[in-house]
């Protein structure tokens, strides 16, 4: 497995063809091995491809916006293909598709055409979860399971910090994902303060020990860290970097 860094870690400084290039400098030197494009438009495809030749680390998978995704598939796959990313994802549905049967199903309808699209150009989608999803959709039963049930031709990138926030086993879930449909996945922590924050891996409760054993008996190609705050820090790399020395060992 490689270790990886989600770019929406450090959004703010991605948003630039400077910004991009200096950004992948610095991954690079904390020692990460690939990444995943988040947070910016997918359309500086050309720097994106450049800093990832330069720097050496393949972007594995990407978070694009719903708008991109169903109204402009075609130029997101010619962009995926411009900086070699073979897996094209959703962070979440919107809104509007949430907390009710038939919003997901709505929303399955809308995602047919484009995930059509992207299986027919070789490349492969992925659907990243909140904790929303884990709501109850029937007794015993989460929207994600449905999710998991309807879409079997698509990849997986679970979060263990949502899953776990939504009162499940990231573990678990992992497993009831399966190998062959997990190929990346989020590594992010949770504090044990009262709002159980985001927080650098390591700083909180995760057991990422485990977690690393579960995702190498599955296949897992890439864990990715992702700190959705790390931004808020004076340096968002310093915890970057925290997450990195604490996960190397096991990853």
């Amino acid at each position: 497995m490689k270790l990886g860094a989600q770019l929406f870690s450090v959004r703010t400084r991605i948003q630039t063809p400077e910004d991009l290039r200096a950004t992948f400098a610095a991954i690079r030197e904390i020692g990460y091995e690939a990444v995943q494009f988040s947070g910016a438009p997918t359309r500086q495809a050309e720097a994106i491809r450049d800093a990832s030749e330069q720097y050496g680390l393949p972007v594995v998978c990407t978070h694009v916006s719903f708008d991109h995704l169903a109204g402009e598939t075609a130029e997101l796959i010619r962009e995926h293909r411009t900086f070699g990313c073979p897996v094209i994802g959703l962070g979440a549905m919107p809104n509007e598709y949430r907390g009710s049967r038939e919003g997901l199903e709505a929303f399955l309808a809308a995602m047919r055409r484009p995930v059509a699209e992207i299986l027919d150009a070789g490349l492969l989608f992925a659907y990243h979860n909140h904790n929303f999803e884990f709501a109850e959709a029937a007794p015993g039963t989460t929207y994600f399971d449905l999710m998991l049930e309807a879409c079997p031709d698509w990849q997986w990138i679970p979060d263990s910090y949502w899953i776990e926030y939504a009162g499940y086993s990231a573990a678990d879930y992992f497993r009831k994902i399966g190998a062959g449909r997990l190929i990346n996945v989020h590594f992010k922590d949770m504090a044990a303060d009262e709002k159980r924050s985001i927080c650098a891996c390591g700083a909180g409760t995760l057991n990422f020990a485990a977690l690393a054993e579960v995702c190498r008996s599955l296949g897992v190609r890439n864990v990715l860290v992702e700190q959705d705050n790390a931004v808020d820090a004076p340096d968002p790399f310093v915890p970057m970097r925290e997450s990195f020395l604490h996960l190397r060992p096991m990853v």
